[in-house]
This record gives C-alpha cells, structure tokens and sequence, in this order.
C-alpha cells in the first residue's frame, strides 16, 4: 500500500512488459461506465487505470489478482480536515514549504478515506498522510 500511495502523489513511473488483465479491464469497464479519457500503465505491482469522470481526473489502483485496490484524487488544499489544516500552516509554513500536490485516497478494502499532502522545501520534499479525523503524519520525507 505504500508503493500504491507513493505512486499516487506524484512518483509514478512504470515499466515492464506485463500486460493488463481481463478481469481488471472488465472490473474498470463495469465499474467507471462514465471514465473518460482512460489511460493504462502497468509494473509488478499493480495496474494504475488514469482517467476523467464527472470532469475530474482520477486514478484507479488494481492488484495483481485484479482486484481495485482504491481511487485517488487531486483535491484543493482547503478540502483537507480543518484541524489538519491548522496543524499544517503552523508547522510547514509558506514560503520555507510550498504544496506540490493534495490527493484523497479511498481505500476500497476497508472504506477508508486518507489524504496525502506533497511538499517542496528548500533541502527536502515531505509527504504528509491525513485521516478522515484531520490527524497529521509525516509519511515520507527525501533529501535534494
């Protein structure tokens, strides 16, 4: 699941000759009947279906028994959890901390909603995880 959300908040690349199975292009078919603009890449992980539905850009997430794994996002920073934006702008303050990127990700296995939040500093880029509840994690953090 780390590798999943990595991918979804702006690391992705993916290589390989694997191709996408039926079932998970059966699943995505049946499922995202709207999906527009769809998009497939593919590495020994998981499948990452991109597309747009109801005018929002969307990536879909399957395993490799071609079960959906989860959805991701990109939402506006002030959609986040108000205690948690509250954390935020009092810890990684503008301008040493300038967002890169905000996602909402559904987990289908379990319903749960998180959110992850991407930094650039002047030294490091920082990756926060946020609950439904607005509590805030540092999920990664790289050096320049």
């Amino acid at each position: 699941m780390t590798a999943l959300v990595a991918l979804a908040i702006g690391t992705t690349a993916f290589a390989g000759p694997k191709s996408i199975s039926a079932k998970v292009t059966n699943h995505f078919t049946n499922t995202f009947t709207k999906a527009q603009n769809v998009s497939w890449k593919t590495d020994e992980h998981f499948d990452k279906v991109s597309f747009v539905l109801n005018n929002e850009k969307v990536d879909a997430f399957y395993d490799m028994q071609g079960e959906l794994m989860g959805t991701s996002k990109a939402i506006a920073f002030d959609k986040l959890p108000k205690s948690a934006i509250q954390t935020i702008t009092t810890k990684y303050t503008f301008p040493d901390y300038q967002v890169k990127e905000c996602i909402e990700f559904l987990n289908v296995n379990n319903n749960e909603t998180n959110y992850y939040v991407s930094f650039a500093a002047r030294n490091e880029n920082i990756a926060l995880e946020i609950t439904r509840t607005g509590s805030v994690s540092v999920f990664s953090k790289t050096r320049k």
